[in-house]
């Protein structure tokens, strides 16, 4: 494990404490670094015994702090192979030492008021860049002064009255690679996942990482007609450089022939599992088949030594959810479930309000669907094969509360009902009411049988409340500011994160950045599903199943 030294300090209206404590946190879920945060300057006195891999630094002023032995040490540190990574107002320290702002090719000249702008990538092959899209970002904009774009490679930009602005450069300086990110002002900046994931990748190459050259070489295990999954999947992934579909299978012959009619590129076109899992190189199976056929193939994928996606939901109950999360663990393998609906814009719209505390603390969650119109008589209806009428959107809903409410479960309570449609065994209407340890309520309900439905979303906290109909349009009133505010939201509604879903299986299996879909967070939804129909059956509130609390 590489390890990492983060100094901080100076003025408190750059949260660099903080920031560094949540980069810890950041780097604690990533796996691959240990980091140790210091406001004592001193330390740099020391970095060249040789105890830390990098240096982060993200400090403000302390102009002539950087006293001979400091200076010596910091630089002889990057000199001889160690990293630097320079965080927004690094650019803004130790000026009185120029041979820091040599090594650091940057100079604080001025910033921009705090606004909203996007950053362009300049080499979409580089480590840092890689898989990155162009993303928009709230922050105090730095502007630099003894910089020379010729002393480095310049990554991402900015655009400033018609002048691109640099965004991340890196460049050698002796035997250590240094990193310069002019964003990070505020906790804002730090929680945003793009440039987090920036900050780590900087962290990473400044530690010796390269780019691999290997591709992930996946093959589809089911290519069933409904929603042209399979499809759709090959074409998310051959969207996502490192990432290349070369074979697929189905028991159905025509859904054969439709694959070598869309798809004529693929390597492999199979009926039969056991001999797509026998073909030379293929890394990872996307599973797409029925729900109940789940867990028995991606149990003998992972035999195989495959990788496995999954469509979701993740299994039919928990005791499948435990035998592939067991599995997965024992083979050292990625197992992960398809939740590309993360990516939404109303639940991604919902995160971002929260973090701006503009509801405080939310205390009760509402949400789900319904109709009153006849399930279809085709699989999705047959619960022997379904699950149940949970199982579908049930998995997206239950997801989206799981992260939303960052808590153990204590209570669930069930009600499933059958009642009208009895020619399908699906039931009618399936409801979970979850209680939190930290007190957090939340209610999913979904129903074949409701002639009115309930709003998407009502999220209800301390400060104000949250509202999603079923156009793309949120209702917030917040009373954060002391007054009652009420605005409109506009959403783009769904952004269907299929090739941000992938992109995250990429960065992992080739760079060891952290999953962010991980089978326990599959199984506890499934534990949730699993307890609601306990507690239904017995008519009372149930404890949460073991290992989906």
């Amino acid at each position: 494990m590489k390890k990492v030294l983060y100094v901080y300090g100076g003025p408190e209206f750059h949260p660099t404490e903080r920031c560094g404590k949540l980069l810890k946190d950041y780097l604690k879920a990533d796996g691959r670094f240990e980091l140790t945060l210091t406001n004592d300057l001193d330390v740099l006195i020391s970095l060249p015994d040789g105890k830390y891999d990098a240096v982060v630094l993200y400090t403000t002023g302390f102009e002539h702090e950087l006293t001979a032995d400091r200076e010596h040490g910091l630089l002889s540190f990057v000199k001889n192979g160690g990293g630097f990574v320079g965080i927004h107002s690094a650019a803004d320290s130790f000026r009185g030492s120029r041979p820091y702002i040599e090594m650091l090719n940057a100079e604080f000249d001025w910033h921009t008021d705090y606004h909203e702008f996007k950053v362009s990538f300049n080499d979409p092959n580089h480590y840092l860049n890689i898989r990155m899209p162009e993303f928009s970002a709230p922050d105090e904009m730095y502007h630099l002064k003894s910089h020379d774009p010729a002393k480095c490679t310049v990554l991402a930009h900015t655009t400033w009255q018609g002048k691109q602005v640099p965004f991340a450069f890196t460049r050698k300086y002796g035997n250590g690679r240094v990193v310069y990110l002019a964003s990070g002002h505020d906790m804002g900046a730090w929680q945003n996942p793009d440039f987090k994931k920036l900050a780590l990748r900087s962290i990473a190459w400044s530690t010796g990482a390269e780019l691999p050259s290997k591709t992930i070489r996946c093959g589809l295990l089911g290519y069933g007609p409904a929603f042209n999954m399979g499809k759709g999947h090959a074409e998310w992934i051959n969207k996502t450089p490192g990432l290349q579909t070369v074979a697929m299978c189905d028991v159905d012959p025509g859904r054969i022939a439709a694959a070598k009619e869309e798809h004529p590129e693929f390597e492999g076109y199979f009926s039969s599992l056991d001999d797509m899992l026998k073909m030379k190189d293929l890394d990872l199976i996307v599973n797409i088949l029925p729900h109940n056929l789940h867990a028995s193939t991606t149990l003998q994928s992972l035999d195989a030594g495959k990788h496995v996606v999954l469509e979701k939901p993740f299994c039919i109950d928990v005791a499948e959810a435990n035998a592939m999360v067991q599995k997965y663990r024992e083979k050292g393998l990625l197992l992960s479930l398809f939740n590309n609906r993360r990516w939404d814009g109303d639940y991604l719209t919902i995160h971002d309000l929260l973090n701006r505390g503009l509801i405080g603390d939310i205390y009760r969650v509402e949400c789900g669907q319904g109709g009153f119109n006849h399930p279809g008589f085709w699989w999705r209806s047959d619960k022997s094969i379904s699950g149940g009428v949970m199982h579908d959107w049930g998995a997206h809903f239950l997801d989206w509360i799981l992260n939303l409410v960052p808590a153990k479960i204590t209570q669930v309570m069930g009600d499933f009902q059958k009642r009208v449609w009895h020619a399908v065994t699906n039931e009618d209407f399936g409801q979970v009411t979850i209680k939190f340890e930290n007190g957090v309520t939340a209610d999913y309900w979904i129903s074949s049988m409701a002639a009115i439905s309930r709003p998407k979303w009502l999220i209800l906290g301390t400060r104000g409340a949250i509202q999603v109909g079923r156009n793309d349009e949120m209702l917030l009133v917040s009373y954060a500011s002391g007054v009652r505010l009420e605005s409109k939201i506009n959403l783009t509604l769904p952004a269907y994160g299929s090739v941000q879903y992938y992109r995250n299986v990429a960065d992992h299996l080739l760079m060891g950045e952290e999953l962010v879909v991980k089978p326990e967070q599959a199984r506890r939804v499934i534990g949730i599903i699993e307890a609601g129909k306990i507690s239904s059956e017995l008519g009372k509130s149930v404890p949460p199943i073991k290992n989906c609390e």
